[in-house]
């Protein structure tokens, strides 16, 4: 099934961000593929947007594993037409539990003097070099058609450094780095190119943390696509 408007891919397709942009979008009208490594809960949010009126589709990949990711990326073009925006925002699982500090090194985190390439590669795969292939199969479509958007979410060290979490942050802004410069490449080619950059956590109901309205802010600068970069808890 194929809707007028272009369709909007969710790479990192999870309970919260990740479905509240692929609702956001879906309200507007999108068709939505969602992707990302879980397949079960994959297909369950898939159902739950479905049953909210918004033409959804589950593709199972791991963003650090190129050819299933762009395979799932071309199947989603084929089945709900073309990609008219990428949202890319995996992320390390990162627990908000009110009153607790989680344990970064436990969760594979670690403070600059204790980095290595060995701690760094997994971050950067996941972070950075999944943007790279995903933004490398959808941006033929979008220069053909010459309208895009590619979004690209972050955390707080893209911008700030967080002892203890010094990894992530090689990776975070050397992708934001990145993103920046394809703003400037795409500008001429009608592709838009953003950065929202969270430096709070994600947590329903918690004002500008709340899901929903970071997916309203990220549509928002989607359509107005007036400037590179927002932050939001800086």
């Amino acid at each position: 099934m194929k809707s007028t408007k272009p369709m909007v891919a969710v790479v990192g397709a999870g309970p919260g961000l990740g479905r509240a942009i692929a609702r956001r979008f879906g309200s507007a009208g999108h068709p939505v593929a969602l992707i990302s490594r879980n397949a079960e809960k994959l297909r369950g949010l898939a159902d739950d947007l479905a049953a909210e009126g918004t033409i959804a589709r589950a593709y199972p990949a791991d963003v650090t594993d190129a050819k299933t990711l762009t395979d799932a990326l071309e199947a989603a073009a084929e089945e709900l037409g073309r990609i008219g925006v990428l949202s890319y925002s995996p992320a390390p699982t990162f627990p908000n539990v009110a009153g607790q500090v989680p344990d970064l090194k436990a969760l594979g985190f670690t403070a600059a003097a204790e980095t290595t390439p060995e701690s760094v590669r997994p971050m950067f795969d996941m972070l950075v070099g999944g943007a790279l292939t995903a933004a490398a199969a959808v941006l033929p479509g979008m220069r053909e058609a010459r309208d895009g958007a590619l979004l690209f979410t972050t955390g707080t060290t893209a911008i700030r450094t967080i002892p203890g979490m010094s990894n992530s942050g090689i990776a975070l802004a050397g992708l934001r780095s990145w993103a920046r410069g394809l703003h400037v490449d795409l500008a001429d080619e009608g592709i838009y190119v953003g950065h929202l950059s969270i430096g709070l956590p994600i947590v329903p109901g918690s004002g500008e943390g709340d899901p929903d309205a970071l997916a309203d802010r990220w549509y928002q600068l989607a359509v107005a696509r007036d400037a590179f970069e927002t932050t939001v808890g800086f």
